[in-house]
């Protein structure tokens, strides 16, 4: 029995090969494949399925272990990064063959492009070295089996059976949409489906999310009902979905960037996080929208834990209305403000440079040549989410900026390895944990190497730091 509160895309999983729409050939391989251990461990010991986002790929992988009757252990690979964390959840099961219910047993690892290979501690290797040892079919998803020039997925490659999905056809994505529709007892004109079945690109997923922001909740859909839908562009239409959604003064109307935005509910956290600052500029309603998505981050973990997907409508409430609905006393001034202070801040007055807002984006324009502290104005503006555009001697920042969350780490990996290497000489001559040293020890440390470089010096020696970790304590 389901719960009609879930997500309709949860709702609407198929859950037997026959509700699969598409990719036969694909589906044929990997049925093949599965039933290949029948006969013993195969040469291929995991099934590398890729291709775009919601054609099928887990939906199938599910369909193929409750057709056959296998016991599925489905992993998030994105939440298990680490060598250590995978080999504890899946090491002891991958050796064995039957699950304790006597059942045999499948595994999937999902979402592979959110593990980052060298800078994830292993999490590659460790899949790999899993896949050579297992007794149990490991199936691995992605959206691609290659990442770019680094080819980070290159040992999975090399011992698996490369199975491609494509985007799922026209008829078989209006025939899934009318399906849920006579099954939630929406009336949905034709001319409504074939509109969102033609919008959807191919991604089934992405259609079932359109069709639920028209639908529930009412008895009949028009096509004058769809015609806010724009094609399908992930990149371009996010930071449209995110500015209606901001702007929005009813928690129905927020909700819709959730099926408006053509993401992922985890990235389009990740948007609203990233932008929050700038859209609320007002420190009160900053507070209370960081509130919003606090309580939305609580529900989201406490849903995948339980499994009590009920609490995902609240998740979704407090992310898009919580949010929205904290704008009551902000200016908007967003991205020009931020630049505006941002220069004066590095040193340069505003006669240096031209500030011009464009509709792609603000403009930043250096009037003079900058020389080395090009780099300082680089790295404030690149913080922002700018871009320099190389060959037309400017920045530009735009108003809404995707997640630079990566970013910031790989510009703060050295300072956090000193502040690593650090911590642990402290530890091991204060008898204390590493934890504490950097939360107790290390600021007094900085402080003291500021203010009496004399005494700053002593204490370098008596840790035996290196001269570039006393540099480090002494900016």
């Amino acid at each position: 029995m389901t719960d009609e509160s879930q997500p309709w895309t949860s709702r609407f999983r198929p859950r037997t090969l026959r509700d699969v729409a598409d990719n036969e050939r694909a589906v044929s391989q990997l049925l093949g494949w599965v039933r290949s251990w029948e006969r013993g461990v195969p040469e291929r010991r995991a099934a590398f399925l890729h291709g775009p986002p919601g054609v099928g790929k887990t939906s199938s992988v599910v369909a193929v272990a409750n057709d056959l009757g296998f016991d599925l252990l489905e992993v998030n690979a994105s939440d298990y990064r680490t060598r250590s964390r995978l080999d504890d959840l899946l090491g002891r099961a991958a050796l064995q063959s039957v699950s304790v219910l006597g059942r045999r047993r499948m595994i999937l690892l999902d979402e592979l492009e959110g593990v980052s290979g060298r800078e994830d501690q292993g999490g590659i290797s460790a899949i790999a070295d899993i896949v050579k040892e297992t007794r149990s079919p490991v199936v691995l998803v992605a959206t691609s089996a290659h990442e770019g020039g680094e080819e980070k997925f290159r040992p999975l490659r090399r011992i698996s059976l490369l199975i491609e999905y494509g985007p799922v056809p026209f008829a078989d994505v209006l025939g899934r949409l009318r399906a849920i529709a006579r099954e939630v007892g929406v009336a949905v004109d034709e001319e409504a489906l074939e509109l969102i079945s033609e919008r959807s690109r191919g991604d089934v997923r992405s259609a079932i999310n359109d069709l639920e922001a028209v639908a529930r909740g009412r008895e009949r859909v028009s096509a004058e009902d769809v015609t806010w839908l724009g094609e399908r562009d992930r990149q371009e239409y996010t930071p449209d979905a995110l500015m209606k959604m901001f702007s929005a003064r009813a928690l129905g109307d927020a909700r819709q960037v959730l099926a408006a935005s053509y993401i992922g509910y985890d990235d389009l956290f990740d948007w609203i996080n990233e932008n929050l600052p700038i859209v609320l500029d007002d420190p009160r309603d900053l507070a209370e929208g960081l509130d919003a998505l606090a309580l939305a981050d609580i529900h989201q973990g406490r849903a995948r834990r339980t499994q009590a997907y009920r609490l995902l409508k609240y998740m979704f409430n407090d992310m898009t209305g919580g949010v929205a609905l904290s704008r009551r006393r902000s200016k908007g001034e967003g991205v020009p403000r931020q630049i505006r202070s941002a220069l004066p801040r590095l040193g340069f007055p505003p006669s240096d440079f031209t500030v011009i807002e464009a509709p792609g984006g603000v403009v930043v324009r250096p009037v003079r040549h900058l020389g080395n502290d090009w780099g300082r104005v680089n790295s404030a503006l690149r913080e922002l989410g700018g871009t320099w555009m190389r060959g037309e001697g400017r920045w530009v920042v735009p108003y809404l900026r995707p997640p630079q969350i990566v970013w910031r780490y790989r510009r703060t990996w050295h300072s956090r390895r000193l502040l690593r290497s650090v911590a642990e000489r402290v530890a091991e001559r204060c008898h204390i944990s590493s934890q504490e040293a950097v939360r107790e020890v290390i600021p007094l440390l900085r402080v003291i190497f500021q203010g009496n470089r004399g005494m700053g010096e002593e204490i370098a020696g008596w840790l035996e730091l290196e001269d570039k970790e006393a540099e480090w304590l002494s900016p």
